[in-house]
């Protein structure tokens, strides 16, 4: 839709739907100001509508919350630039560092640099407690501290509205 169809002159129109004797300047002059908390209401609803539009460009996809988070909260100059040392980044925080152990059968010398396959014979794979434990998350938020601070719980809420509802995620202030 055309944001010009929302442009409306309410004055004016209201000018144009009065009969020709009637248009006076005095008429028109009270006309004017009956018609203020119309063209307030209107501009409050393309205001909101514009923001909705801007809000709808997004999803829950990762890619698109980097995007999301860098216009609400970083600089919209450089939203655009990709290495900009302040942007708000997007991490895949999926890599852990915790490495299994792996017990072989007895009998069996070969040594083995990385695990096999999953249901290949000869190995078990165990992983270390404090890996099964930690709580790992889907994705990490680099936010510089200048953006992140006292906007924590509105930063919260904008994560947690356009992200896909089963992903974790932390931010780590750089």
């Amino acid at each position: 839709m055309n944001s010009k169809v929302l442009e409306i002159k309410f004055p004016f129109l209201a000018a144009l739907l009065l009969p020709l004797e009637l248009r006076k300047t005095g008429l028109l002059a009270v006309l004017n100001v009956l018609m203020i908390p119309f063209s307030a209401g209107l501009a409050s609803l393309t205001g909101m509508r514009r923001d909705k539009q801007q809000e709808l460009k997004y999803n829950g996809q990762v890619c698109r919350l980097e995007y999301c988070l860098n216009y609400r909260f970083g600089n919209k100059d450089e939203i655009e630039n990709i290495s900009y040392k302040d942007r708000i980044r997007v991490l895949d925080g999926t890599d852990n560092n915790g490495k299994p152990y792996i017990i072989y059968k007895r009998g069996v010398n070969a040594v083995y640099d990385k695990p096999k396959l999953r249901n290949e014979r000869g190995q078990i794979i165990l992983n270390r407690r404090s890996v099964n434990c930690a709580s790992f998350f889907n994705f990490i938020i680099e936010c510089p501290r200048k953006y992140y601070e006292g906007k924590e719980l509105e930063f919260a809420a904008v994560v947690n509205t356009y992200k896909t509802q089963s992903k974790s995620w932390t931010i780590k202030i750089i």
